[in-house]
């Protein structure tokens, strides 16, 4: 007689046979779809990239300038008014952020992946979702300190901290050593550093603004001969710091490191606006020495910020605004002084640099 079926035996061995198949075949499947969704998440992460530097090449294009932008993503969608043009799905959420000269930082993740990459580097990095996903620290950082809030882009310096003046080590380009600078302001809304070098450029004096510089900004000569307040001094300061700006930004040209900017130079009682384009370092200016704890006249300034030689400011004099310029003398206090003396004063850089780049 045929034995028809299994026995019990050969059924439990057929059972155990496939469970270990099961056993090895479903992490090996596992793994492979982990890695297409990982795969997948990493070209998902190229393509903003890619998109990031398809929106600077159109603002060259268009003739647009602009600061550093920053594109947020919440929920899978941009949020706010920047957007890239982007082809698929976005990530749960994350920032990509474009620097002026089109370099591009991200910080994305779906759930169960966080991705980054740094201004200075070419390949992304991924890595498992523990925590928040911000953005990678700039390998060889032009700026170095011992302060967390400093280094920190998720951190931000109070202002008790800054008025310290927290010194900082900055790598202006790649030839010098690093200079010391100072933190005047820690922006929270921009993610910016406002910092002030330790000592004027080269240390050595110039004029506020010098008659043929007036003269060749339009200025005329009875303009700036005229004896405003009857002391027999000459001088029209409604040019602005164009001598004193013009040789702050010859002198840090090759501040390669430190992104340019267009600035606006304002007087603050309204005498003149002064555009400067692709510049790499501006001068300080009245309203942020105050708000250092600085007093008209009179000692206040903390000791970083006048050591050494004095300097302008980019704003005319309060009570004698026609002739003299506000300057930083090295006694530590805000004070007047005739804008075409070149023998007294220097000019002490201040740049502004995003944290992201840190």
């Amino acid at each position: 007689m045929k034995r028809k079926g299994f026995t019990l035996i050969e059924l439990l061995a057929v059972i155990v046979i496939l469970a270990i198949i099961a056993l090895i075949a479903v992490p090996v499947i596992m793994n492979i779809i982990s890695s297409a969704r990982k795969s997948a998440f990493e070209d998902t992460a190229y393509g903003l990239i890619s998109a990031g530097e398809m929106y600077y090449a159109n603002n060259i294009l268009s003739g647009a300038t602009s600061d550093d932008v920053e594109f947020t993503i919440t929920n899978g969608e941009f949020v706010g008014e920047n957007k890239l043009e982007v082809k698929g799905s976005l990530p749960a959420s994350g920032k990509v952020k474009v620097t002026k000269d089109g370099k591009v930082a991200i910080a994305v993740n779906n759930g169960n992946y966080c991705i980054t990459k740094a201004t200075s580097e070419s390949k992304i990095q991924t890595e498992e979702l523990a925590g928040e996903c911000t953005y990678r620290k700039v390998l060889n950082p032009i700026v170095t300190s011992t302060e967390a809030c400093i280094t920190n882009v998720n951190e931000i310096c109070g202002d008790d901290v800054i008025k310290a003046g927290i010194a900082v080590q900055v790598k202006v380009n790649d030839k010098e050593e690093a200079k010391t600078f100072y933190v005047v302001k820690d922006n929270a809304t921009t993610g910016t550093l406002t910092l002030i070098m330790d000592r004027n450029i080269d240390q050595t004096t110039v004029a506020w603004i010098t008659k043929e510089e007036y003269l060749s900004a339009g200025g005329t000569e009875a303009e700036w001969s005229y004896d405003a307040y009857g002391f027999g001094t000459e001088g029209n300061s409604n040019k602005g710091p164009i001598t004193a700006l013009n040789y702050l930004e010859s002198k840090t040209a090759n501040w390669t490191n430190i992104h340019t900017k267009n600035y606006t130079v304002s007087d603050e009682h309204g005498k003149y606006i002064v555009e400067r384009t692709n510049a790499r370092a501006r001068m300080l200016s009245k309203t942020e020495t105050l708000s250092l704890g600085c007093v008209m006249y009179d000692a206040g300034c903390p000791v970083w910020l006048y050591n050494g030689i004095g300097y302008w400011l980019s704003t005319s004099d309060t009570d004698f605004p026609i002739t003299d310029a506000l300057n930083m003398p090295s006694s530590g206090y805000v004070s007047g002084l005739p804008i075409y003396r070149d023998d007294y004063r220097g000019v002490r850089p201040v740049i502004e640099i995003p944290k992201t780049i840190i």
